[in-house]
Formats: C-alpha cells, sequence, structure tokens
C-alpha cells in the first residue's frame, strides 16, 4: 500500500508545522506526518518551514510527545548544523529524516547508518548521494529511476490516482489528507 504523508500536517485544514494541524492528521488516519525542523534564534529545535520561526512554533519534542505510538515522522531539515541533535530528539519515534540538502542526508548517515534517509529532489541531481530513498517534485518522477519513490506534494485527484497506481511510488505528501485518502482507497478497490 502507498503511505500517505500529511504535508506539514494536516494544512488544509489547519494551521500548517502545528500541533493541531498532526493532531488533524493521526485523526484523518494518515500515515506519516511531514514536518521541517529549524534552530530557533533561542537555539532550540522548532517546526517551522521558513527561516527565523515564529515565537510560537512548536518543539521538536512537542511534536514528538504528540505523534509518539501514533504515527510516522518524515522529520525535514531546512538547515545543515541540526543533524545530532534531531536524532537525539526523535532517537525512540517512528521517523525518516529527509533534506533537500545532500550534506544533512550524508551526515545523518555517518551519525546513525541505521536511520532511513531521503534526498527531496526540485531537480535531478548531478551525483548520487547515499540516501535510502529519493523523493522527487511530482513533475519529476519519469526522470528520476528506481522504485520507492516519495513524491510531494500532490493535491490533484487525477495525478494522486495515478500516483497510487505507480509501483515505483512508496508514498505521497499531500496538502489535502482527505482527498488524498479517499483516493487510494478509490485506487485499491
Amino acid at each position: 500500500m502507498t503511505l500517505v504523508v500529511a504535508h506539514r500536517g494536516a494544512s488544509s485544514i489547519a494551521p500548517e508545522n502545528t500541533l493541531e494541524a498532526f493532531a488533524m492528521a493521526i485523526e484523518l488516519g494518515a500515515d506519516v506526518v511531514e514536518l521541517d525542523v529549524r534552530r530557533s534564534t533561542e537555539g532550540g529545535l522548532v517546526i517551522s518551514h521558513d527561516p527565523l520561526p515564529a515565537r510560537n512554533a512548536p518543539t521538536l519534542e512537542q511534536v514528538v510527545d504528540l505523534c509518539a505510538g501514533r504515527i510516522a515522522l518524515d522529520v525535514e531539515l531546512k538547515e545543515a548544523g541540526l543533524e545530532e541533535d534531531v536524532l537525539r530528539v526523535v532517537a525512540d519515534a517512528d521517523f525518516v529524516v529527509t533534506s533537500f540538502l545532500a550534506e544533512v542526508v550524508v551526515t545523518t548517515k555517518q551519525l546513525r547508518p541505521d536511520v532511513r534517509t531521503g534526498l527531496l529532489l526540485q531537480t535531478i541531481p548531478a551525483a548520487d548521494v547515499p540516501a535510502d530513498f529519493l523523493a522527487p517534485h511530482y513533475s519529476l518522477i519519469d526522470q528520476v529511476p528506481g522504485d520507492g519513490l516519495v513524491v510531494w506534494t500532490v493535491n490533484d485527484e487525477r495525478l494522486l490516482g495515478q500516483l497510487f497506481a505507480d509501483p515505483r511510488v512508496a508514498a505521497v505528501v499531500t496538502d489535502d489528507l482527505a482527498l488524498a485518502l479517499a483516493v487510494r482507497s478509490d485506487t485499491e478497490r
């Protein structure tokens, strides 16, 4: 079964990257929640897509506590240099580490070879990166070789149906969790 990944939580019905969005993703039945991790100006690990996170951004610890034993985490590192601290916080969770930054994937593997890592792709990389899986934007899927792809961020019903039927795709990241879950259910029939 292709996994449904809630992009920044249930971001179509709750503010993205918030505890509310993650709780809603769990309630709606997502398989995984994706979250963006940055270092706050105070030095802690916070959940924020953009630099200089808002003061009210949840901490990584809060998200791990909320999700522990309930849902897997796709922990996207937005900056290099967070790897060791992130791995310490998520050590007991069900998680993967993803990033657009090849050095984050490499460092994570050096620190913890057992942790599954994914390289997010906006373009086709010039060199191989020792990631466990590739996570291309949906527009690149036919240019990326291999299986086990995690395709992002898909909110179109027709495209969701195609991806859920594609044997190369292991997971689909979406903002529209309810639509993706409905399409996956229809595709599996």
